[in-house]
């Protein structure tokens, strides 16, 4: 017990190696076997990782717990995480990266589901799965969930699955995914009667802007 208290009785920071200690245990040496050259590849997460996991759950439930909330807005993106390992993957921008894909809830600001991943493996990669995955940590007392999702969310799995109601508990998913404008997205939105567009709502000084079902 002595060794674990400095200065008065105040815990001190772990050291450098036993950080690198205690991650190395959510490090799943079996998978990598899995591995092939040039495709994305993510290994599935070992019995700590997962159990990570759970404890994220715990934390989320313990929030809602003080402050519910009925509707969730979830929004999913990839970071690049710049790295200069020897073994990091180049990403899509042309250097060593990382590229972990986070599933937040805005409303509390909280982080529901993340997944690390090589700086290889696109953003919209098994996203769906992600997303079922994060679905199932939300705790107690959620009955309507909404997505967010940049241009790597357009993906006609993804969104089915949304649209349609497939998931048991939270039925059709409401969601806001970008799209690239490319010619023949420009021609079905040119073909949307002037009187369907309406009003979008911007912050103060952001120039006017407006919708439609296209």
């Amino acid at each position: 017990m002595e060794g674990r208290w400095r200065k008065q009785r105040q815990r001190a920071a772990p050291s450098p190696s036993a950080v690198f200690r205690y991650l190395e245990g959510f490090h799943n040496r079996e998978e990598e076997q899995q591995r092939r050259p040039h495709q994305a590849f993510i290994p599935a997460p070992n019995p700590a990782l997962a159990g990570l996991g759970k404890v994220n759950a715990d934390l989320v439930a313990f929030i809602q717990g003080h402050s519910s909330q009925e509707v969730v807005t979830l929004d999913q993106d990839a970071t690049l995480v710049e790295t200069h390992q020897r073994d990091a993957l180049y990403c899509y921008q042309g250097f060593k990266a990382y590229q972990p894909l986070t599933t937040y809830w805005a409303e509390p600001d909280l982080v529901v589901h993340s997944e690390f991943r090589d700086g290889n493996v696109p953003a919209g990669y098994e996203q769906l799965r992600g997303l079922q995955e994060a679905l199932e940590l939300l705790p107690a007392g959620v009955k309507q969930v909404r997505l967010r999702s940049d241009t790597a969310g357009y993906q006609q799995e993804l969104l089915k699955y949304c649209a349609e109601g497939k998931h048991p508990k939270y039925g059709v998913i409401e969601f806001a995914v970008g799209v690239d404008v490319t010619p023949e997205f420009k021609k079905v939105a040119l073909e949307v009667a002037e009187a369907e567009w309406r009003p979008l709502e911007r912050k103060p000084g952001k120039p006017q802007q407006e919708w439609a079902e296209v």
